[in-house]
């Protein structure tokens, strides 16, 4: 007899994730917020520490009081308080990337609109002080990436550690390598899309060979990516680091061979996509936009597997997986929370607390805890100098 692969993943779930509800117990299955923590600011971002223990928050953060800004907060889930920041980018934090990086220790990546992501020792001292741009050792910093035309929108490592991946407001998509040697922190393959506008979310396959995006044309696609094959020349890489991001966009024009791909595939008429996110196992892709729905694709073909959303239309901006596999959750722009069983779309929960556009969710990486923030899209015109808001607030829901 031939079993399912979803029966196989059932139960290495059941293992792997003791304390989360069983799919037979999801009619009676609610999250709870348990920890409120206030922010100076609007949040826009959040990743977890691999050990679940702390968060990183980006945002439009000022501290009238330290004066520290625009940054990543550091909050610690136990306690329920801001412990310390990563200050100061030139302009707010809209996306950040925490991971145990098998070349370069625990490391936590930001960026916003300041031409610049920072790369942090995430166990680190933090700022105590802030000079617009400055990046000081003794804060924790490890290594700036400069050079980005416009907003850097999306942060991923890649699963085996050895590259970055951002997505940038100037439609590209840059692969920075992490692991050690020549090339160590250069950008060694880019894709260009004008078609794409900004591209707005990245997200790695578990295999590192496939690349999920989404965009502010309305696109999810899913790229073909081999880490030899792919990979610039050295000449193209040296070539590359030497251009200046005023000069960048020119360069792409002038170099269409080298920046220019063919996703795998892609599908459009989506609105904004504002987050895309892998399934576990890398066999699904979801996504998230304006459009109000929340799409499941099969993830090397394409293939819709389902749409779903809320009964209510309302866009969709935060997006995240559980670790198990089987609950996605969206945050809306009606202020709420919708948890989607995933094998079916079914919507579970509705998580009522936030009072503004969810802009991001992510489950710790046991599965147990849900964060999020609300404070309006990632990138809006109408709040491009707005810092406070109806909702400066980080969240933390737990299942009943």
């Amino acid at each position: 007899m031939r079993v399912g692969w979803w029966v196989v993943a059932a139960l290495a779930v059941g293992l792997a994730f003791p304390n989360v509800p069983r799919a037979a117990d999801l009619a009676n299955v609610w999250l709870r917020p348990a920890t409120t923590i206030a922010l100076p600011g609007r949040g826009l971002a959040v990743s977890w520490a691999p050990d679940g223990a702390a968060l990183a928050v980006g945002g439009h953060f000022r501290d009238k009081t330290t004066g520290l800004r625009y940054d990543s907060r550091i909050a610690d889930v136990a306690t329920g308080t801001l412990r310390r920041s990563f200050a100061c980018h030139y302009y707010w934090v809209v996306a950040t990337a925490w991971a145990d990086n098998p070349f370069v220790g625990g490391v936590l990546a930001d960026g916003g609109g300041d031409h610049a992501v920072k790369l942090w020792n995430a166990n680190g001292a933090g700022s105590m002080r802030c000079n617009p741009g400055q990046f000081l050792t003794a804060d924790g910093a490890l290594k700036k990436l400069g050079e980005i035309v416009g907003w850097t929108t999306a942060l991923a490592f890649s699963p085996d550690g050895r590259f970055l991946a951002g997505a940038s407001r100037d439609g590209t998509i840059r692969i920075w390598q992490v692991a050690p040697g020549p090339q160590q922190w250069k950008i060694v393959r880019l894709w260009y899309d004008a078609a794409a506008g900004n591209f707005l979310s990245v997200a790695w396959q578990r295999s590192g060979r496939q690349r999920a995006t989404g965009d502010r044309k309305g696109r999810v696609a899913v790229w073909r990516f081999d880490p030899i094959a792919d990979r610039w020349d050295d000449a193209t890489i040296a070539r590359f680091a030497g251009v200046s991001y005023e000069n960048q966009p020119s360069w792409f024009k002038q170099n269409a061979p080298f920046v220019t791909r063919t996703p795998l595939w892609s599908e459009g008429g989506h609105g904004e996509v504002w987050n895309v996110r892998y399934g576990p196992w890398g066999l699904r892709v979801a996504a998230a936009g304006s459009d109000g729905l929340l799409s499941v694709y099969e993830a090397g073909t394409g293939r819709v597997l389902y749409r779903t959303g809320a009964p209510v239309a309302t866009a969709f901006h935060g997006l995240d997986w559980s670790p198990d596999g089987r609950f996605l959750a969206a945050g809306g722009a009606d202020h709420a929370i919708h948890v989607f069983e995933t094998m079916t779309g079914k919507r579970i929960d509705r998580l009522v607390a936030h009072a503004d556009v969810v802009s991001a969710v992510a489950w710790s990486p046991d599965g147990r805890m849900l964060a999020s923030t609300a404070d309006g899209p990632r990138l809006s015109y109408a709040l491009l100098d707005v810092v406070t808001g109806p909702d400066q607030t980080l969240k933390i829901w737990t299942w009943r």
